[in-house]
């Protein structure tokens, strides 16, 4: 069976990081920290360039939609809780 190789990703567990980041188009993957199995973080796709520009631009107070960031924060959040919720 051939693998298809899989794209770079960053850990954070910022919420509202990884809600703009979502927003931006990244991919996000949630997992559990196995020292802390109460902290869920999550893996953010994409290339180290491209989440850093845009960590950047999220420091920078880039304006975005409003509707669309909390449509986005609450995706992660219910994600969050439904992971943490799964996985008991």
């Amino acid at each position: 069976m051939e693998e298809f190789p899989r794209s770079p990703t960053t850990n954070l567990e910022d919420v509202s990081l990884v809600a703009f980041l979502m927003l931006k188009g990244h991919g996000i993957k949630e997992w559990r920290n196995v020292e802390d199995p109460t902290r869920i973080s999550f893996d953010i796709e994409g290339s180290p360039a491209d989440i850093e520009a845009d960590i950047q631009n999220y420091n920078d107070n880039e304006q975005v939609g409003i509707q669309d960031y909390v449509r986005c924060y609450k995706t992660v959040k219910s994600r969050m809780y439904n992971f943490k919720n799964l996985n008991r």
